[in-house]
């Protein structure tokens, strides 16, 4: 005994080591070739006999495909190998087919025959895989093969083949010569599965053809029976199913279910829409009343708020921002999910994601966000990208409870970051923190006049700019108060520009020219001269854009003395006017700096300089006109309108999100139809036979009481007649079949339609039907006929284009079933 037993385990080694061998010896042979040889021998592998040479030249040909080779040369030596038993191989051949089919269409064609056949197998995954592969190869010469194909599949008994009908049906879609009203209505079936994966797909599928769907009944028609099943088995579908379906059910809802309403907790009487802008919203406690449908819906996303897809999650964030008011958020929990996922760094794109749909939502209203404002503190380690847009929150964020130490935060970033994007980002965001109250205006506007001193560079612009900012607000009240902090303000400023060690770029130094000359008239015109009468010492050495700034603040100095001379002595005396030109001192000041202009290399200066003369020094009207063009009200600097309250198309267009945000408006009550139209439809559950059998919600709750539980040791006749217990069904025997016998099969299906819509319409003639209505019919049942007919002459013309080898086979599985007695 133990001497067999040590002769099989020595043949066994003998054998596994002669299989390494022969598959070595392979592998080197095909990698010892010279590449100018190879092609031949790859073809040597595809057109042997044995499976796993077969095998072998297969893989040698998808791996040159991935390496970015052509795999064209070896395409009638792979299509051969479509018939082969090897599932690996036919795979491979299918995958192939899928990517060079078009390429060679003809060629491409005598697999198809073979890939049919596979529509019989007995393994579902075979038959799955066949629809699809069938689906890819996009030729339009095949497309009613397809048709007919997919209507067969669609009642196969395996969830996958149904699942793999509906992702051909997306693929089958946008081909030629298809009929694109049949296949939505096999898609409508699927939706209708009794199976979730199949749903699941369907609802993919279904997304994709949303565009080519212009009818806008026919495009909706499939959810309305399906809304209700689709919320309560949401759960049951995998993640990007679940965004599918959350991004569906959202746009549907906004178009056939009535907008929320808002009322106050103790009034009821003071009901009001929904508005589009949660910053509209009058109240700060409400309550939210939301039709049984939509509410239906919002409960289901209740239990995905926990999912591990960020998709799902900012499916969810869009939904809830779309169809309620802000309170759900909270009560969903779905602020803090969203802020898990933004402050996560395994996926920097969903991260960058989930933070621009909260800066979105805080725009609209900050409460939502504002508790969890430290989980937007800026980290060293983060993007430049992640960390502007958590400075842009944290300005959104700031209120009278946060602003302090959200504001010593920014101060930190401003000084200490070594990113030059990021300190501009959070001297922006300071300025935006200056609206809370006039008290952190004055507390910003001192920290950031200390800062010109010290900073340099884009910072020291974005500090400048900042400072513009605050004034202009200050400006906009003008009482004496104000008035005092805004001539202080220009005063400091002042005595920065004349600081000689604060090396002060030209940039920044001509940002405050222009801001000494825009708010001179706030200051009574007592700091502007000064500042001129220093300038024009350095004029000629200063830089084009300093002059350029020097010859404005000239100008608008003059405008202000001349406008104060004319309402104390009239606009018509002239003399006096002319008086003042010759002998004020800013006359002078201004004259000198047009001569000095006049010569100016920068063409700008110079062209500028002859405007302003001939405003200013010839008459009473151009001076008028000066007077409007110099001194009118500037706008807000742009790099601030990102701040609290500003909603301006020009930021929001820049966010990526704003597309994916954008969603339908809220239909008019008028036009909603009964929520009747929800009820739910009946689910097409297939047997193992292939026919669908309607199941309905109602026959699903009437469903019989559990039996009574049966003995341990044995079974009574009454106990098993009342049991539920499922008969046991044969399987019935897969045969394959010939092409005319599939064929056949579907015009004896098609001829049973055709008889079953016949009665249809003659039951509803003898009901009382219109006559136009039935001429309508049997003029549709005839083009449908017309057209069958076509398909099948078509249909006959590419099957006869088959090779002799499944000629030769089809008559012998004739011959045999014949010997058999099938029919």
């Amino acid at each position: 005994m133990t001497e067999s037993l040590a002769k099989i385990s020595s043949m066994l080694e003998s054998a596994r080591d002669l299989t390494i061998e022969v598959a070595a010896s392979a592998s080197s042979r095909l990698s010892e070739t010279p590449s100018a040889l190879r092609p031949k021998e790859i073809s040597k592998l595809l057109n042997s006999r044995v499976d796993r040479d077969n095998l072998s030249g297969m893989k040698c040909v998808i791996s040159s495909i991935a390496r970015g080779e052509d795999g064209l040369p070896y395409f009638a030596d792979v299509v051969k190998n479509i018939t082969s038993a090897n599932s690996k191989v036919k795979n491979l051949v299918l995958i192939y087919l899928t990517r060079y089919a078009e390429v060679e269409p003809d060629t491409a064609l005598l697999s198809i025959n073979s890939i049919q056949k596979s529509l019989n197998d007995k393994n579902p995954i075979d038959r799955a895989s066949a629809i699809r592969s069938m689906a890819g190869i996009r030729i339009a010469s095949i497309a009613p093969i397809l048709s007919l194909c997919i209507k067969r599949t669609i009642s196969d008994p395996s969830p996958l083949v149904r699942a793999s009908t509906a992702i051909a049906i997306g693929k089958v879609y946008d081909m030629e010569n298809t009929k694109k009203k049949q296949l939505f209505e096999y898609l409508s079936k699927l939706l209708a599965d009794s199976n979730s994966q199949v749903v699941g797909t369907a609802l993919k599928t279904y997304f994709k053809v949303m565009p080519y769907l212009k009818s806008y009944k026919k495009k909706w028609e499939p959810i309305h029976g399906n809304f209700r099943r689709f919320c309560s088995i949401i759960s049951e579908l995998d993640e990007w199913s679940q965004s599918f379906m959350i991004e569906i059910l959202t746009e549907y809802s906004r178009i056939f279910l009535p907008r929320p309403k808002l009322y106050l907790k103790n009034d009821s009487s003071q009901v009001i829409d929904l508005p589009d802008d949660y910053s509209k919203i009058p109240y700060h406690k409400y309550e939210v009343s939301m039709d049984k449908d939509l509410q239906l819906f919002v409960d289901s996303l209740r239990t995905l708020i926990y999912s591990r897809s960020e998709f799902v999650i900012l499916s969810i964030s869009k939904a809830i921002f779309s169809l309620t008011a802000p309170r759900i958020y909270k009560d969903l929990q779905i602020d803090v999910a969203l802020t898990r996922l933004a402050c996560s760094l395994n996926n920097i794109q969903v991260s960058l994601y989930a933070l621009q749909t909260i800066s979105l939502i805080s725009l609209s209203d900050q409460t939502i966000f504002s508790p969890h404002f430290k989980k937007f503190y800026v980290y060293p380690m983060d993007p430049i990208p992640i960390a502007k847009i958590k400075l842009q929150i944290l300005s959104l964020l700031a209120n009278e409870d946060n602003v302090k130490y959200i504001f010593e935060e920014l101060k930190y970033y401003s000084v200490n970051s070594m990113e030059n994007k990021i300190a501009n980002e959070s001297i922006r965001a300071i300025g935006s923190c200056s609206q809370i109250s006039p008290y952190w205006n004055e507390k910003i506007l001192k920290w950031c006049l200390k800062q010109i001193r010290i900073a340099g560079g884009s910072s020291l612009n974005e500090l400048l700019t900042v400072i513009r900012y605050l004034i202009q607000q200050k400006q906009n009240f003008m009482d004496e108060k104000e008035k005092q902090d805004i001539i202080k303000s220009t005063y400091r400023l002042s005595l920065v520009l004349q600081d000689q060690t604060s090396n002060l770029e030209s940039d920044a130094k001509a940002s405050i020219i222009w801001i000494i000359g825009e708010f001179t008239e706030a200051a009574n015109n007592t700091i502007g001269p000064d500042v001129l009468r220093l300038l024009i010492k350095t004029f000629a050495f200063e830089s084009e854009v300093v002059r350029y700034q020097t010859l404005v603040l000239s100008a608008k100095i003059l405008s202000f003395e001349l406008d104060k001379v004319k309402n104390e002595v009239g606009d018509d005396n002239y003399s006096a006017i002319e008086e003042f030109l010759q002998e004020n001192i800013v006359s002078q000041m201004f004259q000198h700096v047009l001569q000095l202009a006049k010569y100016d290399p920068s063409y700008d200066t110079r062209d500028r300089a002859r405007m302003f003369n001939v405003l200013l020094n010839t008459g009473s009207k151009q001076s008028q006109l000066a007077s409007l063009f110099l001194r009118v009200p500037k706008p807000v600097p742009i790099s601030t309108l990102f701040s609290k309250g500003i909603q301006t198309d020009e930021v929001l267009t820049t966010s990526i999100l704003m597309k994916y945000f954008n969603i339908t408006e809220w239909a008019d009550p008028s036009t909603h139809p009964p929520p009747s139209i929800r009820k739910v439809a009946p689910i097409q559950s297939n047997n193992l036979g292939g026919k669908i059998v309607s199941i309905s919600s109602s026959s699903m709750q009437n469903k019989s009481t559990s039996p009574e539980p049966l003995s341990e040791h044995a079974i009574s006749s009454r106990q098993y007649q009342n049991s539920n217990v499922d008969k046991i069904i044969p399987k019935p025997v897969y045969q394959l079949q010939s092409l005319d016998e599939f064929f056949g099969s579907e015009e004896e299906e098609s001829e049973e339609e055709e008889s079953e819509e016949e009665s249809e319409e003659e039951g509803s003639e003898e009901e009382g039907g219109e006559e136009e209505g039935s001429e309508e019919k049997d003029s549709e049942e005839e083009e449908s006929e017309e057209e069958e007919s076509n398909e099948e002459e078509h249909e006959d013309d590419i099957v006869s284009r088959s090779d002799e080898d499944e000629n030769d086979y089809l008559q012998k599985s004739r011959a045999e079933k014949s010997t058999e007695g099938t029919p």
